[in-house]
Order: C-alpha cells, then sequence, then structure tokens
C-alpha cells in the first residue's frame, strides 16, 4: 500500500526557471579547466552526467578524495549562483500545493528530493509554503550522491520510516527516473519540466501526468 509520494522541485513543484544551459556549460568547463580533455563530455551530457564522466576520469588518474571534494565544492559554488537568481524569483505551478495538501488529508507522508543546493532552496522557502506540507526537505547537500544516483531517495526514504515498495518518486527529468529506478521506486513522470512524455517512458515512469492534478486518482486507487 502507498504510504508516502516524494517529490522532485524544479519543473514539478515549481516552475522551471533555473538557467540549465549556463549550468552546464559552466560544470563543463571547469571539469577541463582541471585537465579533464575537452572530448570527455559531448553535447547531451547533463549537469549530473558531466560530474559522473569527471569522477570516473579524474579517479582513473589517481586523484585523491580531498582533492576531488575540492573539485565538487567548486562546482557546488558555481552552481548555487545559477540557483540562487533562479531562486529569488520561485513560482509555484499551478496546483500542486493543492495536491499535497490532499495527500497530507489521505494519511501520506510528502518530502521534496532535489539536486538543488540548500543555500537556493532556502530562499525559496522563504517565499514559499513548502515547509508546512513536506515532512523532508532534502538538498544535493544533504544528500550523499546527487541524482541520478540512488543514494539520496534510499536515505529519505529511510528517514521518513517507509519501505521503497511503499513510495513513489514524482519528477520531471530524466536523472529523477534514474535515481527511482536504483533505488528500487516506483517512478512517475509530469511533462511540467523539460522533459518529454516519451523520454519519461524511457527514463523508467511507470505512468506520466501532464499535470500533478491528474495523479491524485490514481494514488487513492493505491490506498485501497
Amino acid at each position: 500500500m502507498l504510504k508516502a509520494v516524494l517529490f522532485d522541485l524544479d519543473g514539478t513543484l515549481t516552475v522551471l526557471a533555473l538557467p540549465l544551459d549556463a549550468m552546464r556549460r559552466d560544470t563543463k568547463e571547469y571539469f577541463k579547466s582541471q585537465g579533464a580533455p575537452a572530448d570527455l563530455f559531448d553535447s547531451a551530457d547533463g549537469i549530473s552526467s558531466t560530474r559522473v564522466k569527471a569522477r570516473e576520469y579524474f579517479h582513473s588518474k589517481g586523484i585523491s578524495s580531498s582533492e576531488w571534494k575540492r573539485m565538487e565544492h567548486d562546482v557546488d559554488k558555481t552552481l548555487s549562483g545559477h540557483e540562487g537568481w533562479a531562486a529569488t524569483d520561485a513560482e509555484l505551478i499551478d496546483g500542486s500545493m493543492d495536491v499535497v495538501r490532499e495527500l497530507k488529508i489521505l494519511g501520506l507522508k510528502t518530502a521534496i528530493l532535489t539536486n538543488n543546493g540548500r543555500t537556493a532552496v532556502d530562499v525559496i522557502l522563504e517565499q514559499l509554503p513548502l515547509e508546512e506540507l513536506f515532512d523532508v526537505i532534502q538538498t544535493r547537500n544533504e544528500s550523499p550522491s546527487p541524482k541520478p544516483y540512488p543514494d539520496g531517495l534510499r536515505q529519505l526514504v529511510a528517514h521518513i520510516g517507509v519501505q521503497p515498495n511503499e513510495v513513489v518518486y514524482i519528477g520531471d527529468a530524466r536523472i529523477d527516473g534514474a535515481a527511482a529506478t536504483r533505488a528500487g521506486i516506483e517512478f512517475w513522470g509530469v511533462t511540467t519540466g523539460e522533459t518529454t512524455r516519451d523520454d519519461l517512458i524511457k527514463a523508467g515512469a511507470s505512468q506520466v501526468f501532464d499535470s500533478l492534478l491528474q495523479i491524485l486518482d490514481v494514488v487513492k486507487s493505491r490506498l485501497a
């Protein structure tokens, strides 16, 4: 039986405002400046896949864990800068909080797992009424590894006290599906971000919705 619904943030609950192209570009350029070959990355690589490739490359070159942490810290600062600008104009997707309120009335636990950093999320929380509706709001800074790694979801599920087969994770991106699948959690996609229905299905979505408002009937069927 369903006991909890977990959400991504940008493109799922809030309007996608992040300058993703610039964030992807700056992540690649940073790792190139540290010695990664230009042909290590391709145009299809997002932030997460760029970090994965960079980590594998630098580890293969014998980099120390402390040096890799320094690089991760530098990248985090760059990403947080972009996120900070977007966070100042955070806007809820129409109906998203109505859905979460209904889930709480139904007795479900709710939580957010986002790849945004804590600094930007705190700015968002000053503007939007999220904390009152979610049991946990977990950023990349509290996760062992960011999505598409499953570590953050596993940690979140353990924290709220449910089993992976008792939750669904809802997101708008391929990395959301990858993280959920690897964590053994059902993934539902929403087309309110930057990813198409077909790509969400390819990413492992068992259901794809054009609006969060459409999930309620499915959720209720899982409570019977």
